[in-house]
């Protein structure tokens, strides 16, 4: 597997390719503007030439003046000793020329009159702009002549191969040149980056709790900072909350173990009548029970974290779940002097035990906590797009500090009057949270003025 261009390469290519890309529109840019000026420059000349043949030619007025043609065209060449000219009557018969023999044959040939643009001519090593026009004299009805005017671009032709070569040697040099300056300016603009990566490389569980410095960071990289530091904050966070979810477990575990540890102790220490081993295995069997519910909730908190848990999809009447919940509630509310009330109907589509787990828990929880002669009300409603279900039941008020807290597994709020109690756990809401949010609802808690109000809410 090869391996990945560093973010430096990365950017020190990029930056190459794209001064490249400048410098090669530059230089077509450049290219173009060179030629177009010659070209204007030999538009002029050789166009300056032909108006001045026009004029001598017009001031031809007889055929004795004719044979002075020669002497007048000559001053027209007069610094351009690279220029060819040749002027031709009709029947191709040649009345001057002068420049070089295979250029003024070609301009014999009259291959470009009619042309309006300059036309460019290629003789061996020499290049020539060829202009031709049928120009009058100043002979009354004598037939216009053939004026044809060659200008020799040789040199400037070569000057635009040099600046073609300067051009594309000099490209692939800046081109180098900007890559290792880019490279060196990437590696110095990187240097914060290597940094932070420095300082994530020393972080470890034991060191959670320092974050990043914000301050000092580029813009690019304060976001990354900032969203580092909060997931560091979230790690220490649940780093915390698994230990000391771990050493709830542990001292969960041991109050039922040690109770199992000395009630066989004392029950093997002296023989025994067949009466009281059953009485004693039957305490032992008490507890191994509620170590196996706490160990079957603690798999189910640890398959639905993991989304091991699929729920099932079929139509549930939640009124109808309620009211059997509070069929089977009604002996131990009774026995406490609580009242169980329920008003209102929905139907959701989820999975009708874990539906029913979640239910039973919430009530399980408001019928403990509530004062005799009071009562707990199930109140449920159906909007467009969801159902909700509230367990409201009045008692002690639960601290706001502790609101955030007591869908955590094993959270109490007041952990001292339940030491020792296998019974309730506090994985109950732990678990209906989880339920909920399995079914995509929330569940929610406000406790206020002696009322605390448990609330769920389930898509439709």
């Amino acid at each position: 597997m090869s391996r990945p261009f560093s973010l430096t390469s990365r950017l020190s290519l990029l930056f190459a390719a794209a001064a490249a890309c400048v410098l090669l529109i530059a230089g077509m840019l450049f290219e173009r503007a060179a030629e177009r000026h010659f070209l204007e420059d030999d538009i002029k000349e050789v166009s300056g030439k032909m108006e001045l043949m026009r004029g001598v030619l017009e001031g031809i007025t007889s055929s004795n003046a004719m044979a002075q043609l020669p002497l007048r065209i000559g001053d027209a060449r007069f610094g351009h000793p690279g220029m060819a000219i040749v002027v031709a009557a009709r029947d191709r018969t040649t009345l001057f020329s002068a420049g070089p023999a295979e250029v003024v044959k070609h301009l014999l040939a009259g291959a470009e009159i009619g042309s309006q643009q300059l036309v460019t001519w290629t003789q061996g090593e020499q290049t020539y702009r060829i202009l031709a026009r049928r120009l009058a004299t100043g002979i009354p009805e004598s037939p216009a002549v053939t004026v044809a005017i060659a200008l020799d671009i040789t040199s400037d032709r070569a000057f635009m191969g040099k600046f073609r070569d300067f051009l594309w040697i000099g490209m692939v040099q800046a081109g180098l040149a900007m890559a290792v300056l880019g490279w060196a300016a990437a590696r110095r603009g990187l240097a914060p980056l290597r940094q932070v990566s420095a300082r994530v490389a020393t972080i470890s569980a034991a060191r959670l709790g320092t974050p990043l410095p914000e301050s000092g960071m580029p813009p690019e990289l304060h976001e990354l900072v900032l969203a580092f530091n909060s997931m560091l904050a979230r790690l220490e966070d649940s780093f915390q909350r698994l230990s000391e979810f771990s050493s709830d477990i542990a001292h969960e575990l041991r109050t039922p173990l040690n109770n199992l540890l000395v009630q066989t102790q004392v029950t093997l220490s002296r023989d025994r009548d067949a009466a009281d081993y059953r009485t004693n295995l039957q305490s032992n069997l008490e507890e191994f029970e509620r170590l196996s519910r706490m160990v079957s909730d603690m798999l189910f908190l640890a398959r639905a974290d993991n989304r091991l848990i699929v729920p099932k999809r079929e139509l549930v009447e939640l009124d109808k779940e309620v009211e059997q919940l509070l069929g089977y509630y009604e002996a131990l509310a009774s026995d406490r002097g609580v009242r169980l009330v329920q008003s209102g109907a929905a139907t959701v589509q989820g999975d009708r035990l874990m539906i029913r787990r979640a239910l039973s828990n919430l009530l399980s929880n408001a019928i403990r906590f509530t004062p005799a002669g009071k009562e707990v009300k199930v109140v449920i409603a159906q909007d467009t797009d969801c159902a909700r279900l509230s367990v409201e039941n009045p008692g002690l008020q639960i601290p706001s500090e502790s609101l955030s807290k007591i869908f955590e597994r094993l959270y109490r709020v007041d952990p001292s009057r339940h030491e020792g109690d296998t019974e309730h756990l506090g994985l109950g809401l732990a678990i209906s949270k989880s339920i909920v949010e399995m079914h995509g609802g929330e569940i929610g808690a406000q406790s206020a003025a002696g009322e605390t109000r448990f609330t769920i809410t389930l898509p439709l």
